[in-house]
């Protein structure tokens, strides 16, 4: 098979006035076909080679590889980034070759008919979900591809997890074969196929391509998922040169034993080198949807330390325990960790129920990571620092490079900065959008009042995705 070259970037034709004056449409148009252009926090722009007017045959599409990040705040371009670059190498996909699907939720109608125009013009299609759902973006696959595993297209639903024991299918796992210029395309990170993914949720998306080392390693895992069966061993982790892999479940985790820990045990917080870090300090930053129970009080209490050691730290999270939040909120002769949150409730729900929120998993490390005094690694993937981020088909992928950090560290200083608020006594700018007007009713009479955003909050409902 003759391999494409890495992901291009931005295309260079001339686009034509008669764009301009189309635009709106293809705004619509484009959450089917067209791949998203770059915002804050994201990667390079990223989008299709296009012919001058010369008549110059038109060069093959390519996946925009690096990092991509919306922004549930944003206009439509903001919101649709990471869903733009799937459907597009969906929309590009080679006849004969194989796009495979694993993740929690889907219900994008838009991205299950990309899915079955594939399949019509030729590409099989195959799409692993968890078992919590039906929507209608589901249907429409099982009676396009059936649910038939020894064919090849299929749609099928797990039962309690894929290849774990009592836990649930909540990777998200994108495979592309061969889609425009490019083979062995990976896509993996927090996004699953949904409306709250794009509307209410900040998400991350990892793309490369000609990677078929992870490629062949992530199909493997792809296979053993199908399965629908209790693995052997459950937990599995791979040096892939390039790369790192931590496939959960894992049983009997410890503070001593846990993946987490064991990635964070390296880290030197003095001794940065070469560019990486902050003054010579290492650079730590976290974006967790959702950190509690008792792993997620060892895990604060670690960092907490790195802290404490000299390495510059910050996190964010949506959803944190309240054990945790008090433990890496204690004093260090440093100060402490600074920490902010990103959750808020924007609606009348009587509930207070969090609507907006990053749903993102991952760590960067800059600097002293064991022997190397300039390390630059993505730490990314589906698992969150809770008891149910080890339990159920989970990952966490290493990725390095400064060039990938800088774009994950980019995101983590625009939601910093731009869409949370501190905690406790920590730095930092404060994001207040302003709370709507809601009617109360008391005593059958009814009255206007501005519902708080930021306090009494409540994480369940429609648009929080408890998983």
């Amino acid at each position: 098979m003759v391999r494409g070259a890495r992901g291009v970037g931005v295309g260079v034709a001339v686009r034509s006035r008669i764009l301009a004056l189309v635009g709106a449409v293809a705004l619509g148009a484009s959450l089917l076909a067209v791949p998203a252009q770059a915002g804050a926090g994201t990667s390079s722009a990223g989008a299709e080679r296009t012919a001058a007017r010369t008549g110059v045959t038109k060069q093959r599409w390519m996946p925009t590889t690096g990092g991509w990040f919306n922004d549930p705040w944003g206009d439509a371009e903001a919101k649709y980034r990471i869903e733009r670059q799937i459907v597009a190498a969906i929309n590009h996909a080679r006849k004969g070759s194989y796009i495979r699907i694993a993740l929690y939720s889907f219900d994008r109608v838009n991205v299950a008919k990309a899915l079955i125009n594939a399949h019509d013009r030729g590409v099989r299609v195959q799409v692993l979900h968890n078992d919590h759902q039906y929507t209608t973006a589901m249907k429409m696959l099982k009676h396009e591809l059936g649910s038939n595993r020894s064919k090849k297209s299929w749609d099928y639903i797990c039962k309690t997890g894929c290849r774990s024991e009592q836990g649930v299918l909540h990777d998200k796992i994108y495979l592309f074969e061969h889609t425009g210029g490019a083979t062995d395309v990976v896509m993996t990170g927090s996004h699953n196929l949904t409306g709250n993914a794009v509307n209410h949720q900040f998400n991350d998306l990892l793309i490369k391509a000609e990677v078929p080392r992870l490629y062949d390693r992530l199909l493997d895992l792809f296979t053993e998922l199908k399965r629908d069966r209790t693995a052997k061993p459950l937990f599995q982790h791979s040096d892939l040169g390039e790369f790192e892999l931590w496939v959960m479940p894992h049983p009997r985790t410890t503070e001593q034993n846990d993946p987490i820990m064991n990635i964070l045990r390296p880290i030197q917080c003095q001794g940065a080198q070469n560019g990486t870090g902050t003054g010579g300090r290492t650079k730590i930053r976290v974006s967790m949807h959702a950190w509690n129970g008792a792993r997620g009080t060892y895990i604060a209490r670690r960092l907490r330390h790195l802290y404490a050691q000299g390495c510059d730290v910050r996190v964010l999270w949506a959803l944190g325990g309240a054990e945790m939040k008090r433990v890496i909120g204690m004093s260090t002769p440093r100060g402490t960790v600074p920490r902010h949150t990103d959750s808020y409730n924007t609606d009348c729900d009587e509930l207070q129920q969090v609507d907006m929120y990053s749903h993102q998993k991952y760590l960067t490390v800059s600097g002293h990571y064991g022997e190397d005094r300039s390390a630059s690694y993505v730490f990314t993937g589906s698992s969150n620092y809770t008891h149910s981020g080890l339990v159920g088909d989970e990952m966490i992928l290493r990725a390095p490079g400064v060039h990938l950090v800088n774009q994950w560290n980019r995101n983590f200083d625009f939601i910093w900065n731009e869409r949370s608020r501190p905690v406790g006594d920590s730095p930092g700018p404060t994001f207040a959008p302003t709370p709507p007007t809601c009617t109360t009713y008391r005593t059958g009479s009814s009255a206007a009042a501005r519902r708080a955003t930021t306090t009494d909050l409540s994480f369940s409902g429609r648009y929080w995705e408890s998983d």
